[in-house]
């Protein structure tokens, strides 16, 4: 009798393979197909979340790879429309790597990067945000300056979660310092 196939699995690992192809020369660590942005090492998900030069191709290779369209340099030879599709898939990335981040610090909780293999995001940003609530996680009062915050955060949440990242590289980068 014949062996049964997971055809997502199968599509899954080949994406996995063009995507993260380059990682360990770009970032020093290469995920497997089922390696989530919470499973990476501190550092390697920092130096993600600086988007340096680096990273970003690293991402951009991601985004690039599962989709059959090449390295993250060739980024800027795409037609309009892949090169949107592209971008809100890399900036959907990009927002996942900090969000992680910010959980890791216990600052948010409610985030797609734990629940969802990186390649799944990148192959699916659209139909992960359709379906993942809270959409920009939550923060919460572990944050040191949460009552400070309190009110816009009812007006305008995602704004304030996304206006403390540049506070939450420096921590974090602080900790990994500190190792």
């Amino acid at each position: 009798m014949g062996e049964l196939v997971n055809l997502w699995d199968t599509r899954r690992r080949r994406a996995a393979a063009q995507a993260f192809g380059r990682w360990e020369q770009k970032v020093g660590y290469r995920p497997q197909a089922e390696t989530r942005f919470s499973d990476l090492p501190d550092p390697v998900l920092a130096l993600l979340a600086e988007l340096g030069h680096e990273a970003t191709l690293a991402l951009y290779d991601v985004v690039l790879g599962v989709r059959g369209w090449g390295a993250g340099e060739r980024f800027s030879y795409l037609e309009a429309k892949p090169k949107v599709e592209a971008l809100d898939a890399f900036l959907f990335l990009a927002d996942q790597v900090r969000f992680d981040l910010m959980r890791r610090l216990g600052w948010v909780r409610g985030v797609a990067a734990e629940a969802y293999p990186i390649v799944d995001l990148a192959m699916r940003p659209l139909e992960i945000q359709a379906e993942f609530s809270p959409l920009v996680p939550e923060l919460t009062r572990s944050y040191g300056r949460y009552s400070d915050l309190e009110r816009r955060l009812a007006i305008e949440p995602a704004a304030v979660v996304r206006s403390l990242i540049p506070e939450a590289l420096l921590v974090f980068r602080r900790l990994c310092r500190q190792g």
